[in-house]
C-alpha cells in the first residue's frame, strides 16, 4: 500500500504540474467603473514620485518590479516618474524633500489569507488528479497618495482573490474549451489571463486614484492662491 501510494501521489503530482488553471477574482475596488484612459496624458508636467514598500508578503525584487510597470503607466501618461524601493528608516518627508514631487504614490501588498483544503488535495491525488486539488489566496494593495508637502489627497485598498486549479482533469477540459469557445483573450490553459485581466483592473483604477489626488491637489493650490495676502505697490494699490 505504501508504494502504490507512493506511486500515485508521483504521478498526480507530475501531472498536476502540467494542469493547473488560475481564475482571477476582484473583490473590493478593482471592479469599479473608470473614466480615466491610461492611453492620454492625465499627468502631462507633472513629476510622481512612487515607492514600492517591500514587506514579508511583497519582497524587495517583487517591489522593484511593481515600481518599473507603474513607473511605465504613469509615463505613458505624461508624468515625470521616479521610483524608490524604501530600505532602513527613510521617511516619505524625506524623500518628498529630495525629490520635489508633484505626487508621492505609497503602495504596500498585504496576504490577506490561503486556502486549500486536505481532503480535496488527497482526492486528487488517488484520481490522478481527475478531481482537481484547489488552492487560493487573497490579497490587499494598500495605495496612498500625498502632495509633496506630505499632505494626504487620497487613500485607497484593492483587493483580489486567486484560485488555483491543480489537475490534469481541469485543464484537459480548459484546454478543450480555449480550443473551441474561448477568443484568444479568453483562454485559460496558457496561464497569462488571470494575471493580465488584474494588471487592467489595478492599472486603472491606480490611474483614476491618481487623477483624482491630483485634481484635488490642483483645487487646493487655487484656493490657497485666492486667498494669499496680496501685496502692495509702491502706488498704494494692491496687486
Amino acid at each position: 500500500m505504501p508504494n502504490r501510494f507512493t506511486s500515485a501521489f508521483a504521478v498526480a503530482a507530475a501531472l498536476g504540474l502540467t494542469g493547473c488553471v488560475t481564475v482571477y477574482q476582484p473583490l473590493v475596488s478593482l471592479q469599479r467603473p473608470t473614466t480615466v484612459d491610461t492611453q492620454t496624458t492625465n499627468f502631462a508636467g507633472q513629476r510622481i514620485l512612487v515607492r514600492c514598500v517591500p514587506s514579508e508578503d511583497l519582497g524587495p525584487e517583487d517591489a522593484q518590479t511593481l515600481c518599473r510597470k507603474v513607473r511605465s503607466l504613469f509615463t505613458n501618461q505624461g508624468a515625470e516618474v521616479e521610483v524608490e524601493v524604501p530600505r532602513g528608516g527613510s521617511t516619505v518627508n524625506d524623500v518628498a524633500a529630495m525629490a520635489n514631487p508633484s505626487l508621492i504614490v505609497d503602495l504596500r501588498a498585504r496576504l490577506l489569507g490561503t486556502k486549500s483544503s486536505n481532503l480535496l488535495a488527497i482526492l486528487s491525488v488517488w484520481t490522478l488528479t481527475l478531481v482537481p486539488n484547489v488552492g487560493e489566496f487573497t490579497f490587499a494593495q494598500d495605495i496612498t497618495i500625498r502632495d509633496g508637502n506630505g499632505f494626504q489627497l487620497a487613500n485607497e485598498t484593492m483587493e483580489a482573490r486567486f484560485v488555483h486549479y491543480f489537475g490534469f482533469g481541469v485543464w484537459a477540459v480548459n484546454g478543450v474549451l480555449d480550443f473551441l469557445v474561448r477568443s484568444e483573450e479568453e483562454k485559460l490553459g496558457g496561464g497569462d489571463v488571470a494575471k493580465k485581466d488584474f494588471s487592467r483592473d489595478f492599472y486603472r483604477q491606480l490611474s483614476q486614484v491618481a487623477f483624482h489626488a491630483s485634481m484635488r491637489a490642483l483645487v487646493m493650490r487655487n484656493f490657497e492662491e485666492a486667498t494669499a495676502p496680496k501685496t502692495p505697490s509702491p502706488s498704494g494699490s494692491t496687486e
